[in-house]
């Protein structure tokens, strides 16, 4: 299951902000913002911002 904040992330990566913007937004590091997403990825099995998104709204996360 994704941790709270990896569903934060999720969330954000839902909308039309860039990395940059939503690591700001979070107050982390673009790094520490990568590595949410990698593991996001890793649990939806996507491998784009796109196809983890589509995979969350087909389970409900979204």
């Amino acid at each position: 299951p994704l941790s709270e904040r990896e569903l934060e992330v999720l969330r954000l990566l839902a909308t039309e902000l860039s990395g940059p913007e939503i690591a700001r937004k979070l107050h982390v590091s673009l790094n520490t913002l990568r590595t949410h997403t990698k593991n996001i990825y890793s649990k939806l099995d996507a491998n784009s911002r796109l196809g983890a998104v589509h995979r969350a709204e087909a389970l409900g996360l979204l």
